[in-house]
């Protein structure tokens, strides 16, 4: 029998190979939603950008269309 506390070595390995996985996981997922939220944020200030240069263009010529 093997009195020896310490666990062995595969089971040191398996455990940081599950715990770098794990944080590549979690590091992945928070980069793709900080890009997420940006796309998010870029898109709405496109769209009231659009809307003002519209009502502008509006104010100066008229309707378009």
């Amino acid at each position: 029998m093997n009195s020896d506390p310490s666990p062995n070595l595969d089971t040191l390995l398996g455990a940081g190979l599950v715990g770098i996985i794990i944080g590549i996981v979690v590091y992945l997922g928070v980069l793709a939603l900080s890009l997420w939220i940006g796309y998010l944020i870029v898109k709405a200030a496109v769209r009231n950008g659009l809307r003002e240069h519209t009502m502008w263009l509006e104010s100066r010529r008229g309707p378009l269309r």
